[in-house]
């Protein structure tokens, strides 16, 4: 039987997909998710390397650290613009407390107004510029 081409090439892909990975760095990033959930759920770093030494995984536990933390960075910057992840998830510039809107820097700006001194501003202010 003749498998046409377009599907000869997906089905070695799928084979492909199927192996293993081929380098540790590989590997970590097939089992991200995984170790995040294990360490989400208050296991160590130590414990995670130690359970995957346990079952085969070949490498110091300080080399683990490097490539888990290579691996998680990775991650993080290619992570889709519109995409929230877990570690760090976006605040709003007004965040809702209590149903009331939260100036981020309302603390600086009423020290910046309190300041005792002479102090040019070369722009005008927007606050109370009723003129």
């Amino acid at each position: 039987m003749l498998v046409s081409t377009p599907n000869r090439f997906r089905h070695a892909l799928e084979k492909l997909a199927a192996e293993p990975p081929s380098t540790k760095t590989a590997l970590m990033r097939s089992l991200l998710s995984e170790i995040e959930a294990a360490l989400a759920s208050g296991k160590t770093w130590k414990q995670v390397w130690q359970c995957l030494a346990d079952d085969g995984l070949d490498i110091s536990y300080e080399t683990f650290r490097k490539l888990l933390q290579r691996v998680r960075k990775k991650a993080r910057i290619s992570a889709t613009p519109g995409e929230k992840t877990p570690e760090f998830p976006r605040a709003s510039a007004q965040e809702k407390v209590d149903g009331v809107a939260r100036d981020p820097l309302a603390n600086l700006k009423r020290l910046d107004e309190n300041r005792p001194g002479f102090h040019w501003r070369a722009t005008p202010r927007l606050k109370g510029s009723g003129d």
